[in-house]
């Protein structure tokens, strides 16, 4: 299911949006749902503007306004609600955090921000650890193949991240939030932003810090956390239909961690060290600029975005661990869009897209000091490039069918070139209130660099012969609503077929190991359920659950994938208007994990429910207080083996509107 926003603000966020981003709004009831309108467009499921009931593919879209009102404060906290969506982290705040969608790796999930790839340049997946979502306008997960439109790495799928912007605002809004409670946690942020003629702005400072628990299941040491982010959006329409908007984030993070030795009573287990650390800090920035034509039938989108990332590891294992990765890429999109009289009327939309992507890394490591080949090249560093074509047709019939059909071609520096494709489908009933939706295409993603070129030849050598990582994936289901869209489910199947997996094998004993395209196919299928419930005024519910089967070829299940999962929340508005309150409940079954000691040992996470919840009051309608909990009944559970998940905690709150 989607969310209403205003048409003015939907032509403006079209007018400014990214080449490449899609803003989706879809027929699945998201758990984050507040009883509001659908909307009539949506920006990102297709590589141009769509009706959100004209969409095919799978998608969950979180507001700003869900995020505030269920009390989450971190990303991760909202996309562990989101149906198809396996979420794992290690230990608290500030913690390696992962997400996995329909059963697939973590690198296998393409994340952006305001059009900008954030996954890391080495090893390819995302840490969502402490992502805030102060400067956080809306977040769209698009589940299945999507590499049809973007590439390698939206193998599974994409979230997309749009920050606020000051666009269309009649007067200036300054807002500010401060809030103190368990672990010594403290976080405040503030967000101001506006517009003045033909120009708009937006600018967004969050921080927090925590003294953080115990991960590890011996000692009494605590890892704790602190992470700041810096955001801005400034954009012009210089004239009415040629606008530019440039978009940039800092992030700045610090997270101790227990290491796990590799010997010794606590192999392979999260032990107590006092000085381990990881230190992060990333910078992305994007400038677009966007040119209408013929009353919006014809627009063009040239762009440029910039991502590096700074990693520095310690460890009194593995000593230290320092990489610097960076990622350009500039692209072209041209759509245009005909209307014709063939079949009664139906549009035709064509798009096509260019880009080019250039990667480099270079690391450094205590372990280089045996190994000065390795330190050689990697002082040096690896390069490598991606060029990009990519077209989609729309078609979008007067009876209530819309077809979309994208292909991709993808030529790559270092290993194979790759032809992607994805088809959609949309059809409505309107005398029934019933919608089909469907899709069907491929994934890819690329190898790593370690993966490509190694790292340590006492124990990893890369592999240059590899090749991208491939499968085929469809989905089929049905929206059916209710009582005037008062009650909304969607039950949607989905299943892959992935294969050329790339895994880690023996190179010639002891500890020598690389990497090798593995034979064989990896089954992935599933259902995702959702549903949005409104029985009255003061009263929303909304559920989703997901059954997942990911193994691999031999039949071995997966790691980290709950084969169910479930999460569930009701918010109530009391009738002084002021007093708000919401209950949130998650449920991850049992799964699959190993435990890293020498042989490698599989082990079984046991199942886990928590729930939180956030009450608030608007004391003028300029402030608001609140107090939220987290694991109100403390459960006892870890989602990565050995590292203990954080117990009950609670917090209180003040929001304050300075100007609006």
């Amino acid at each position: 299911m989607s969310f209403v926003i205003s048409s003015f603000r939907l032509k403006s966020f079209y007018r400014a949006a990214m080449p490449g981003l899609i803003v989706t709004g879809f027929a699945c009831a998201s758990a984050q749902a507040q009883p509001v309108e659908l909307p009539t467009i949506v920006i990102y499921a297709n590589q141009a503007p769509t009706e959100a009931s004209k969409v095919g593919s799978a998608v969950t879209v979180i507001t700003s306004d869900d995020l505030r009102d269920k009390g989450y404060t971190t990303v991760a906290d909202a996309l562990r609600t989101v149906p198809g969506v396996a979420m794992s982290q290690g230990g608290g705040h500030g913690a390696i955090t992962q997400a996995r969608i329909r059963g697939a790796e973590a690198n296998h999930l393409l994340v952006m921000i305001d059009g900008v790839s954030v996954n890391s340049v080495d090893g390819g997946d995302f840490n969502f650890a402490d992502l805030a979502i102060e400067d956080i306008e809306r977040i769209e997960v698009i589940r299945g193949p999507q590499s049809g439109i973007y590439g390698a790495n939206a193998h599974a799928g994409v979230i997309s991240i749009v920050t606020k912007s000051g666009r269309g605002l009649t007067k200036p809004e300054i807002s500010a939030r401060i809030e103190g409670g368990s672990m010594n946690t403290a976080a405040g942020g503030m967000t101001a932003r506006g517009s003045q003629g033909i120009f708009y702005g937006s600018v967004s400072a969050d921080h927090n810090t925590t003294s953080g628990y115990n991960q590890s299941r011996f000692g009494s040491e605590r890892d704790g956390s602190r992470a700041t982010t810096l955001t801005g959006k400034f954009g012009a329409d210089l004239f009415p239909n040629f606008n530019v908007e440039a978009a940039v984030r800092y992030v700045q993070r610090y997270t101790q961690f227990d290491s796990q030795p590799f010997a010794g009573p606590f192999e392979g287990l999260a032990a107590d060290q006092a000085f381990d650390f990881n230190q992060f800090n990333s910078f992305n920035g994007r400038v677009g600029a966007t040119w209408t034509l013929f009353d919006g039938a014809f627009v063009q989108r040239l762009g440029a975005s910039h991502y590096d990332e700074k990693r520095n590891d310690d460890d009194v294992i593995f000593g230290y661990f320092k990489s610097d990765g960076r990622r350009e890429n500039f692209d072209y999109k041209a759509t245009l869009k005909q209307n014709t009289q063939m079949f009664g009327g139906e549009t035709h939309t064509f798009s096509v897209l260019i880009d080019r992507q250039l990667e480099f890394l270079t690391e450094n490591s205590a372990s280089f000091s045996f190994d000065p080949a390795a330190a050689a090249f990697w002082a040096k560093g690896a390069e490598r490039t991606r060029n990009g074509l990519a077209g989609e047709y729309m078609l979008d019939l007067p009876f209530g069918l819309t077809l979309t059909s994208a292909v991709r071609r993808d030529d790559n520096s270092g290993f194979a070139d790759i032809t992607t494709w994805r088809e959609t489908l949309s059809q409505r009933f309107a005398a029934t209130d019933t919608r089909l939706h469907a899709s069907i295409g491929t994934g890819a993603t690329n190898p790593t660099f370690t993966e490509q070129y190694g790292f340590f030849t006492g124990s990893f050598i890369g592999n240059p012969n590899l090749r991208p990582e491939r499968s085929t994936g469809w989905d089929a289901g049905v929206e059916q609503a209710f009582f005037d869209r008062r009650a909304v489910f969607d039950v949607t199947y989905f299943a892959s077929e992935f294969k050329d997996k790339i895994v880690l094998v023996s190179a010639g004993g002891g500890f020598l190991s690389t990497t090798e395209n593995a034979e064989g196919i990896s089954p992935r299928h599933g259902v995702e359920v959702s549903a949005k419930i409104n029985p009255a005024g003061w009263l929303s519910l909304a559920g989703t659950y997901t059954y997942t089967i990911s193994k691999l070829p031999d039949g071995t299940p997966e790691v980290r994938r709950p084969k169910h999962s479930a999460s569930g929340s009701a918010t109530v508005n009391l009738p002084d208007g002021r007093t708000h309150m919401t209950l949130n409940a998650v449920y991850n079954g049992k799964m699959d994990d190993t435990w890293f000691r020498f042989p490698l040992t599989p082990v079984t996470l046991d199942a886990y429910t928590t729930v939180g919840g956030i009450i608030s009051y608007d004391i003028t309608p300029m402030t608001n207080a609140y107090i939220r909990a987290e694991n109100i009944f403390n459960e006892q559970y870890e989602e990565v083996f050995s590292y203990r998940a954080p117990g009950f905690a609670a917090y209180a709150g003040l929001k304050v509107k300075l100007v609006n």
